[in-house]
């Protein structure tokens, strides 16, 4: 997970198979994140459920919905995994996106680059001997 904005510009974006790959590796490290939020969050959330209860044993505050307080503080954590899942739903269309309106140009460049696939070639040796 420790990936960072400058790994991901390295990687090369001039073919449709390498947008499929830079999908693939940034929906890969934006799941990570989504993970690590969410656990983290969890985590988070017990110590500060036991710092506030452990306060009020001692007569430290008001002792009241320890555990209403201690899911706002960590609200933050849980609003940057929804929005990394919004962003990781964007990265999922980015290539069927290309193949759906881009995908008769892309294939035209391929016939003209590579020839028209003709299947395999038809010999006359093939035929079974009897």
């Amino acid at each position: 997970m420790a990936r960072r904005a400058a790994e991901f510009a390295r990687i090369p974006t001039r073919k449709p198979e390498q947008v499929r790959i830079y999908c693939r590796q940034v929906d890969e490290t934006l799941s990570d994140m989504i993970n690590e939020f969410t656990n983290r969050r969890l985590e988070l959330q017990k110590r500060i459920y036991a710092l506030l209860k452990e306060a009020h044993k001692k007569g430290i505050g008001k002792g009241e919905d320890k555990w209403t307080r201690s899911m706002s503080i960590t609200s933050g954590l849980l609003a940057a995994a929804i929005g990394i899942r919004i962003a990781r739903a964007g990265i999922r269309r980015v290539y069927p996106a290309l193949e759906k309106q881009a995908g008769v140009e892309i294939d035209g460049l391929r016939d003209i680059k590579y020839g028209k696939g003709r299947g395999r070639p038809k010999y006359d040796d093939d035929k079974f001997e009897v």
